[in-house]
């Protein structure tokens, strides 16, 4: 039951995680705005990041601590370029 609850929470983080990076990168589109670009980048980050840990962990019983280590590295890294857009967009 806890993998069922797993995969559906990891279901609704690629949906709407890729709706975020949608919109972003067709305001990007729009605007032709850096700060779009790289806040679309950065959600693909995370998202991507937090998708292929749960395939690596169900599909592969991959060690959860390398799992985790390979999701929070992808997590940081989309942070950071969330960051920067948000840095880019004031400024």
């Amino acid at each position: 039951m806890d993998a069922v609850r797993l995969d559906v929470a990891q279901a609704f983080l690629l949906v709407f995680g890729w709706i975020v990076v949608f919109y972003a990168l067709r305001a990007y589109g729009r605007t032709k705005s850096q700060a779009m670009l790289l806040l679309g980048l950065g959600f693909a980050f995370v998202t991507l990041g937090a998708v292929v840990a749960g395939i690596l962990f169900n599909f592969y019983t991959t060690d959860l601590t390398a799992v985790e280590t390979f999701q929070a590295s992808f997590q940081a890294l989309g942070f950071l370029v969330i960051v920067l857009s948000l840095v880019k967009a004031k400024g």
